[in-house]
């Protein structure tokens, strides 16, 4: 008998959907269930590369048993045959109860939290809306502020929300996060999230101007939720500041990063002006006058070339910036040199020469470039 009326025959609700019985949609039936199927067979009569798709319901139970699915494609002659095969581990999976328990208790919770989740997001506007995984568990909301910078939350749903409420990620720094209001509903943590988002505007202006105006090396690629900078203000010298997200514009907190001879005139000249900060200044022009700087220095051109990077800040051992979340800030004294060292790799260094000495916590050397004298402290993660 012809394959399409056999599937009539005994599959009268799964219905061709085309001319090139490509498409069906309809209803499979098994016992006393009807479950709402979708599959899509491009290359009909044959069944390579055939997807299903179908209820919530069904794919609960279909759960575990993916690789019988993609082996029937492979082994069934017929479409006929490969629906025979499906009902047939309907039935089984019905039968066996797991998943009759899950249609009947557990999976209607799953149901219910579907739909509400679908009409939450139809009150909220589809328009906010930047992605919904299929199974609806992660939604993705997004939202652009008064400069035009857009700003994405991530929400991960569980089977009992909104009794539980969702795992929140956001483009905010943590503390931030940490103050959006779960709320009742996808709506109410939304808006929580924009009032979070209205409230950074100055928070982001300021560390937009720094990106802008100065030599920023770490982060490599800052994010919305970074709250610090490390910038280039002299050679082999750096600072990281790190900006208040609820008061910008006052003076950010300031660690020095290079050798002690060489920070001396700049840490001087903070000490002498720090007090003259001025929040009604910009925060470039504050920063340049508490450092006794006229501008600070450009990044060059990216040559590709690993040595270029001891000019920037980076370790002259590892030439890395960052080495297990640690920044360099061992220095060499020496003027002529004043290379930049992570505390870890300098240590090491000096432990595998035979010069060297130690005494108490510290390890005396020469250092790797000018092989002037250097001493580094023991890092935490080798003592006892």
């Amino acid at each position: 008998m012809n394959d399409q009326l056999l599937v009539l025959k005994k599959f009268p609700l799964v219905v061709p959907q085309n001319r090139d019985f490509t498409l069906y949609k309809g209803f499979i039936q098994a016992g006393s269930e009807e479950f709402y199927i979708c599959l899509h067979v491009p290359h009909y009569p044959f069944l390579n590369d055939l997807s299903i798709r179908c209820s919530w319901e069904l794919s609960v139970i279909l759960q575990g048993h993916e690789k019988n699915l993609n082996e029937w494609t492979k082994s069934c002659s017929s479409l006929f045959a490969y629906l025979e095969c499906l009902q047939n581990l309907i039935m089984k999976c019905l039968e066996a109860g797991t998943a009759a328990s899950l249609l009947h208790s557990d999976h209607h919770l799953l149901v219910k939290t579907y739909k509400h989740i679908i009409s939450e997001l139809e009150v909220l506007g589809l328009d906010h809306v930047l992605h919904v995984s299929s199974s609806l568990n992660e939604v993705k909301l997004q939202t652009v502020d008064q400069a035009g910078r857009n700003h994405i939350l991530n929400l991960s749903l569980g089977m009992n929300y909104p009794s539980s409420p969702p795992v929140i990620h956001a483009d905010l720094p943590e503390q931030l996060v940490r103050n959006i209001k779960t709320g009742s509903s996808l709506a109410a943590i939304y808006k929580s999230f924009v009032q979070q988002v209205s409230g950074l505007q100055m928070f982001w202006e300021v560390l937009d101007e720094v990106d802008r105006e100065c030599w920023v090396i770490d982060p490599d690629n800052p994010t919305r939720k970074d709250m610090y900078r490390r910038i280039v203000i002299g050679s082999n010298v750096s600072i990281q500041i790190t900006v208040d997200p609820f008061n910008a514009t006052k003076r950010p907190d300031i660690k020095f990063l290079g050798s002690e001879r060489a920070i001396i005139p700049f840490k001087k000249s903070l000490t002498e002006k720090f007090q003259f900060w001025s929040s009604d200044d910009g925060f470039i022009q504050n920063l340049k006058f508490v450092l006794g700087l006229s501008g600070f220095p450009a990044a060059p051109a990216d040559t590709g070339h690993p040595q270029d990077l001891l000019h920037q800040g980076e370790c002259a051992i590892c030439f890395m910036a960052r080495l297990e979340g640690e920044l360099p800030s061992q220095a060499c004294d020496n003027e002529k040199c004043g290379m930049l060292y992570h505390l870890s790799c300098l240590f090491e260094w000096l432990q595998t020469l035979p010069t060297s000495n130690k005494s108490f916590n510290y390890v005396h050397g020469e250092c790797p470039n000018c092989s002037m004298a250097i001493s580094c402290p023991k890092p935490s993660l080798y003592e006892n």
